[in-house]
């Protein structure tokens, strides 16, 4: 899943399509889940010594409403453009450029694939502009009704001057 044949690549353009399930291990330990298959169309082909691939992923991802914390949907519907070359040290590899294996005859595309996923999904997801959160004493979502807890009082920087008595 996600391999492309190198051998095949340095002869002429590889077509890649496949849709990825929300159960596969490649999504374990993510903060966003998809709700449904996500769909990968890119297409490789060699420049110089290493593989550059383009293309798009799409999908729909599940969020955390960051007020409300209602499941909330996310359109994935994102441009892909991947560059692996030949490097002495995979330290080396600066974020922009992947190491293509030194030998092998696989390009596995499933930890790029994953990290631009993981780049594109909103660190912090809305339900809608407008949401108005939980309270913060009780917990109830004000957005279904609101609550019965009195309102905090807010200090004032100006507090102070009511203790102040002038003679």
């Amino acid at each position: 899943m996600l391999k492309l044949n190198l051998p095949a690549v340095s002869r002429d353009e590889v077509h890649l399509r496949e849709d990825v399930p929300p159960d596969h291990p490649m999504w374990s330990e993510m903060d966003v889940q998809l709700k449904e298959p996500l769909h990968v169309d890119l297409t490789a082909r060699s420049v110089g010594t290493g593989v550059f691939v383009r293309g798009r992923v799409s999908g729909k991802l599940a969020l955390a409403c960051r007020r409300c914390l209602v499941e909330t949907e996310w359109e994935l519907d994102e441009p892909v453009d991947l560059l692996f070359q030949e490097l002495e040290d995979e330290e080396d590899a600066d974020g922009e450029v992947y190491p293509l294996p030194a030998r092998g005859t696989e390009l596995d595309l499933t930890e790029p694939i994953r990290e631009h996923v993981l780049l594109r999904a909103p660190q912090y997801a809305l339900c809608r502009e407008e949401c108005r959160g939980l309270c913060p004493k009780c917990g109830t979502n004000l957005n279904e009704g609101s609550c019965d807890c009195a309102p905090e009082e807010k200090d004032s920087p100006w507090g102070a001057l009511k203790n102040v008595k002038f003679d």
